[in-house]
């Protein structure tokens, strides 16, 4: 079990980080979906692996990305089955509600949202490296289609506690729904004390 000892200053820092690097994450997906995305304010908390696994029981779209460079572990982000069908259909330049949303989930849209993640997630490794002082890297995007209590167990079964980064999202007229991120404790201290020390000008 880590020793969770993340103050309020910390939590903060985790916070801004994440609005700016989720910001140029939204704006390179709107460019995929040609349509404006608005995120909110992200709220951030400490959680126990237990208690994402409870809340958590219906099969999500979750993509893994790892830090290749900069920094060292890995984000988890949660999609909603609905809203990926949405966006793969606007993506193949459709409506939202075209035939890529009639269908069920299928290999393609998990492609689809692999290279949008790819993307996506790009842009916020560049802003995160701005706002941290050094390059962070990030690898090629995993997306897989299963309940997060499957893949926590199987992926994390060394990780007790996590970060988890909520933010309302709003992509055009179409969608108005939750995402979710998650860094494993030690990655999301990592980060908070490279941007405080960045910030105080130490590094």
């Amino acid at each position: 079990m880590e020793n969770v000892m993340m103050n309020e200053l910390e939590l903060s820092a985790i916070g801004e980080v994440a609005n700016i690097s989720l910001g140029n994450a939204a704006t390179s997906l709107g460019v995929l979906i040609r349509d404006d995305i608005d995120i909110s304010i992200p709220y951030v908390e400490v959680k126990k692996s237990g208690d994402i696994i409870k809340q958590r029981t219906d099969k999500s779209i979750i993509t893994r990305v790892d830090y290749v460079k900069g920094l060292q572990g890995c984000s988890i982000l949660f999609l909603k089955e609905e809203d990926v069908k949405v966006m793969t259909d606007l993506m193949m330049g459709s409506d939202g509600h075209g035939m890529f949303y009639q269908q069920e989930l299928s290999e393609l849209h998990l492609s689809a949202m692999a290279e949008s993640m790819n993307q996506m997630m790009g842009a916020a490794a560049t802003a995160m490296g701005a706002m941290l002082g050094q390059v962070v890297d990030i690898s090629t995007p995993q997306t897989i289609h299963m309940s997060a209590g499957e893949y926590f167990t199987e992926t994390f079964p060394e990780h007790d506690r996590f970060i988890q980064i909520t933010f309302e999202v709003q992509m055009g007229s179409m969608i108005k729904t939750e995402m979710v991120q998650l860094y494993p404790y030690i990655l999301a201290k990592a980060i908070a004390d490279l941007f405080i020390m960045h910030k105080a000008g130490i590094q």
